[in-house]
């Protein structure tokens, strides 16, 4: 009997010993949770801002033909004109030529952009092409000055599109103005993008555009 008595003082000792209950989570002060939200709040805003889209901006340089360097890569069967305050491109298209001028600019993949110039005379082409995105194009063969208006979607890889204009072989010659391309993106360099193509025979030979130069504006 007095072993059973021992052995259940044993255990009761054991139980006393035991913890009577388990730690449980303790909660955030109100400051701090506060605090908590707050900066859980500013990181989902730097996760929007951060895919924010990017303004629209002009892409092309020299657009109005009205400074140098002159950007353009050219045939040399196209000329600027020399009449003061006049100032658009001539092309003459040959058999062998139909007298273009091309410009690359730098673009947004899965973007909309819109290209505009003024042209006259007959087979006047602008358009866009690049990897990526379907060639787009319009033309006219208007004898007085009209606008011509292309729409463009960039392809999901796409980062870089050609600018051209031309006309069509052995037919007279056009006359194109007022080139611009708009959409999303970084406004380029005023002498183009560093190691682009030097100026051509549509005007004077310039050194090669840098990161850092000045536009020499014609009169």
């Amino acid at each position: 009997m007095r072993a059973h008595t021992r052995q259940t003082h044993w255990n009761r000792q054991t139980h006393r010993n035991r913890p009577t209950h388990r730690r449980g989570r303790a909660a955030l002060p109100l400051g701090l949770a506060t605090a908590v939200l707050a900066v859980a709040g500013s990181t989902v805003g730097l996760a929007a801002s951060a895919t924010v889209a990017l303004p629209n901006v002009e892409l092309i340089v020299n657009g109005r033909f009205d400074s140098y360097p002159w950007i353009w890569d050219c045939e040399p069967t196209t000329s600027r004109s020399t009449i003061p305050h006049e100032h658009y491109t001539t092309g003459r298209p040959t058999a062998d030529s139909y007298a273009g001028c091309t410009q690359k600019v730098r673009v947004q993949p899965d973007s909309a952009y819109t290209l505009t110039a003024s042209v006259r005379g007959p087979y006047a082409f602008v358009g866009v092409s690049g990897a990526g995105t379907a060639p787009t194009a319009a033309w006219s063969d208007e004898r007085d000055w009209n606008d011509l208006t292309v729409r463009v979607t960039t392809g999901p890889g796409t980062t870089e599109l050609t600018v051209y204009f031309h006309g069509w072989y052995e037919q007279g010659p056009y006359d194109v103005r007022g080139v611009s391309f708009v959409g999303p993106g970084v406004p380029p360099s005023p002498c183009g993008e560093p190691g682009s193509a030097s100026p051509t025979a549509s005007g004077p030979a310039t050194p090669s555009p840098t990161a850092s130069c000045w536009r020499t504006y014609l009169p």
